[in-house]
């Protein structure tokens, strides 16, 4: 069973849409399950005790959280330290910097899922070719949708991700994570 233990419920809500769409024949609770804390610092104090107390179902945990300007090497180094004194098998994947640059990754999705943004019309913006690198990817997602709720717009927008197109590579490695891991 892959655990993913997720920083916030929007991320939770993003993931639980993907594998609807990209892993049909994984069933939630056997196969997977997202548990979401309430935000980062939470997720930080909490993660290694829900490891230690998951005894069922051989679980296979995935710590992910927003890297929002951390120097990731130091910060997966000290999760992934955390993690290992669980004794249990587990990567550390870090969104960069923010969920939202997953959903920029893929305007096409935006648009999608929001037509009146015509966010597809900034698909030659500099700034939109690597999203992992904005800083400030909720606010831009915000400027192009309209949308402040955070869960509602993230379910949206899910519903419309194409891994094949979408330019967020921190969003790539968490795919390849998970392929890597059902097979």
């Amino acid at each position: 069973m892959i655990v993913i233990l997720s920083e916030e419920r929007s991320m939770s809500e993003t993931l639980t849409t993907l594998f609807d769409r990209h892993y049909p024949k994984q069933v939630e609770g056997i196969d997977w399950q997202i548990i979401h804390f309430s935000g980062k610092a939470d997720l930080e104090q909490n993660f290694v005790r829900k490891m230690r107390g998951w005894n069922h179902l051989a679980p296979h945990f995935i710590i992910l959280r927003d890297n929002d300007g951390a120097n990731c090497q130091d910060l997966k180094q000290r999760l992934a330290q955390r993690a290992t004194t669980t004794g249990k098998p587990h990567h550390i994947r870090l969104v960069c910097q923010e969920l939202e640059s997953w959903f920029l990754g893929d305007l096409i999705a935006i648009e999608a899922a929001y037509p009146k943004s015509r966010a597809t019309t900034f698909s030659g913006t500099a700034k939109f070719r690597n999203p992992d690198k904005l800083t400030n990817a909720s606010h831009e997602l915000l400027k192009l949708t309209s949308v402040s709720g955070k869960t509602s717009r993230a379910t949206t927008i899910a519903r419309h991700l194409d891994p094949t197109r979408n330019r967020s590579q921190s969003f790539k490695v968490l795919l390849r994570t998970l392929d890597s891991l059902f097979t």
